[in-house]
C-alpha cells in the first residue's frame, strides 16, 4: 500500500475539461495538431458524438451500451450523471487519457465544466480549458467588479482579491457552422429571449426588466452573476431556460447562452439586443505555477493562447456575428453593430488592454500604453467592420 502511495506519476502536467460536448471534442482535435495519436482521438470522439443519444435514467441500459460501444475504444471513458437535464439521466463521458505532446506527457481528465477554475484554485490540475460563463460563476469573489466583466479580455484586469487564477488567452477552438458550412470558432453570448407576444409595450433589454421587476428565468448555475449585475431582475432559477421560456406565457423572458441560435430558431422564441457578456473557449492557468513550472509555460505556448485583439479573433469574431445575424433575421430584434458587440472605447478604462504571455501577471496597468490602447481599440473596430462587410458582400446572392 505504502509503495502504491509513492510511486511517481508517468505524465507530467494535467488539463482538466468538459466531460462531454464540442468543447471536449474540438479541444481533442487541437492535440491532434500537436502531435497526440490521431487514430486514437479519431476514436473517441465518434463515442463522445453517440453518447447523448444513449444517455438514461436507467442505469443497468447505460452500462450495457458502455460495454458495447466502448469495447474497442482506448479505455479512457466513465457513466456519469448529467445533472444539466432535469431528469438527471446516466451518460457515458470522458475520463481521462494521456498523450505524448511535444516534449511532455499530458494527462487530460473530464470534468464538469464550472469546476476547471475551483481545481486550478485547488493546486489539483496545470491548466483548464473553461468558458468565460463558468469562469464568472465560480470566481465572482476575486473580482472588483463583476459586472463590468462582460469580455474576457477584462477578466485579468479585475482581480483584485489573492488568486493565481488567470487567462492566458483563447484557446481559439472551432467547430462547423452550418450557415457558413465552414469550421467557425465557439463563440457564444449571453442574451434574453422571449416567447414572441404578450401585451407589454416596453423594450426587452436588461435595464427595462429590471426597473419593473419582470420575471426572468435564469438557468440555475448563472443566477449570481445576473443578480450581481441587475439586482432589481426577478430572477426564476430554472433547469432548463429555453424550456421555461416556451412553456410560459407570451411574452416571457430568459437570459440564455446561444451560439449558433438554431434551438432559438427551432422553438420560434426571439434574441434581443446586445448579450449580458461575451464567452468562449480560454485557456486558464495558475500564474504562479506558470512561471515556476518549465514543462508548463512550454505546452501552453504550444498551445498558442490568442490575445482579444489579434488579426485572427477579429475574423472569426465576424463569422460567429454574421452566422448569428443569418441564421436568426428578423428574430434579433434590436441588434447590435458588430463592432461595438466587440469593443467599444469605454472599455479601455475598464480593463480591455492587450496583454502577452510576457506581461506580468497578465494584467494589464492602469497607465500604461494606455493611448496605445484606445487606438487599438478603434483599429479593431474598424478591422472588424471591413471583415464583416467582405463576408455580407462574398455571401450576397447578387
Amino acid at each position: 500500500m505504502e509503495t502504491d502511495l509513492l510511486m511517481s506519476p508517468n505524465f507530467d502536467l494535467t488539463c482538466v475539461v468538459p466531460r462531454s460536448g464540442r468543447t471536449l471534442r474540438n479541444f481533442l482535435h487541437r492535440l491532434v495538431g500537436l502531435g497526440a495519436n490521431a487514430e486514437e482521438i479519431a476514436q473517441i470522439v465518434r463515442i463522445i458524438d453517440v453518447s447523448k443519444g444513449s444517455s438514461t435514467p436507467d442505469l443497468p441500459a447505460v452500462l450495457e451500451t458502455f460495454r458495447n460501444i466502448t469495447r474497442d475504444a482506448p479505455p479512457c471513458f466513465s457513466v456519469f450523471v448529467d445533472r444539466k437535464r432535469a431528469h438527471r439521466p446516466y451518460r457515458i463521458g470522458f475520463l481521462g487519457y494521456e498523450w505524448q505532446v511535444g516534449k511532455h506527457r499530458l494527462r487530460v481528465e473530464g470534468e464538469e465544466p464550472h469546476n476547471g477554475s475551483s481545481l486550478i484554485k485547488l493546486d489539483e490540475v496545470d491548466f483548464a480549458i473553461v468558458g468565460l460563463d463558468e469562469l464568472l460563476s465560480m470566481t465572482q469573489y476575486y473580482l472588483r467588479n463583476p459586472t463590468l466583466v462582460t469580455k474576457w479580455g477584462m477578466y485579468n484586469y479585475h482581480l483584485e482579491k489573492p488568486t493565481g487564477i488567470r487567462i492566458a488567452g483563447s484557446a481559439m477552438l472551432t467547430s462547423h457552422n452550418a450557415q457558413l458550412d465552414e469550421q467557425i470558432q465557439d463563440m457564444v453570448g449571453f442574451f434574453l429571449i422571449s416567447k414572441p407576444g404578450g401585451r407589454s409595450r416596453s423594450p426587452v433589454d436588461f435595464e427595462t426588466l429590471s426597473k419593473h421587476g419582470r420575471r426572468v428565468y435564469v438557468k440555475g448555475r448563472y443566477t449570481g452573476i445576473v443578480h450581481a449585475a441587475y439586482p432589481g431582475l426577478h430572477i426564476v432559477s430554472v433547469e432548463d431556460v429555453e424550456e421555461a421560456v416556451t412553456s410560459g406565457e407570451r411574452g416571457s423572458v430568459g437570459i440564455e447562452i446561444v451560439q449558433s441560435g438554431n434551438t432559438l430558431k427551432r422553438k420560434g422564441l426571439v434574441l434581443h439586443g446586445p448579450p449580458l457578456f461575451l464567452s468562449e473557449s480560454l485557456l486558464v492557468v495558475d500564474y504562479d505555477r506558470y512561471v515556476q513550472n518549465t514543462a508548463l509555460r512550454n505546452l501552453i505556448e504550444s498551445l498558442k493562447p490568442i490575445g482579444y485583439f489579434e488579426a485572427e479573433r477579429i475574423r472569426q469574431f465576424a463569422k460567429w456575428f454574421y452566422a448569428l445575424e443569418q441564421n436568426l433575421g428578423e428574430s434579433w430584434i434590436e441588434q447590435p453593430a458588430v463592432e461595438s458587440l466587440f469593443c467599444v472605447p469605454e472599455d479601455v478604462p475598464e480593463g480591455l488592454r492587450p496583454y502577452r504571455l510576457q506581461t506580468r501577471k497578465w494584467k494589464p496597468d492602469d497607465r500604461y500604453k494606455r493611448g496605445e490602447a484606445e487606438a487599438l481599440v478603434e483599429r479593431s473596430r474598424q478591422q472588424l467592420r471591413k471583415c464583416y462587410e467582405t463576408l455580407k458582400a462574398r455571401n450576397s446572392p447578387n
